[in-house]
């Protein structure tokens, strides 16, 4: 625990075992990622017509999402989605990019998030109106995870990490 303390750490200098811990776990949540977007768009379709009929229902007769669905899936998204936003951001901010940039990239995907749990309730309460917001927030909620896990693996693995092998 000591290296996170220092000034001068760098992913590329943790020892050989963290290193792979480390990235064997991003590898994971990288999968776990692509299982979610098959989730997505093989629930609700690629449309925006589609994403709308699947949570406000569609011209058949099929209703919206019922409340406790609803309520279901933002309870498990509020409780798992921070936990990896938590891990996956601690790992991304021991990377060298710039204060500036980790904020951004940090702030992004935390709004991502929140729009995540929120547009089905607004989508299904409020107005399908809403549904435009759906691939935006997907894109950039897998944009951002896609940095988190990235940005720690390239300089884990091919920024002088020669060096922390020694």
């Amino acid at each position: 625990m000591r290296i996170f303390a220092t000034r001068d750490y760098a992913l590329s200098r943790l020892p050989f075992g963290a290193r792979l811990f480390y990235s064997l776990f991003l590898v994971m949540v990288f999968l776990g990622l692509l299982t979610c977007l098959g989730f997505a768009f093989a629930k609700s379709g690629f449309a925006s017509a589609a994403l709308a009929d699947y949570y406000r229902g569609d011209d058949s007769g099929a209703g919206a999402k019922p409340f406790v669905e609803l309520l279901e899936t933002a309870h498990f998204h509020l409780f798992s989605m921070p936990i990896f936003f938590l891990v996956l951001g601690h790992i991304f901010f021991l990377s060298s990019l710039g204060e500036r940039t980790k904020l951004v990239v940090i702030l992004a995907a935390f709004v991502a998030l929140l729009a995540e749990i929120v547009l089905p309730w607004l989508i299904v309460y409020h107005s399908r109106a809403w549904v435009w917001l759906e691939h935006p927030t997907r894109l950039v909620l897998l944009g951002t995870f896609a940095i988190f896990i990235g940005v720690p693996l390239r300089e884990m693995w091919w920024t002088g990490s020669d060096e922390a092998d020694e």
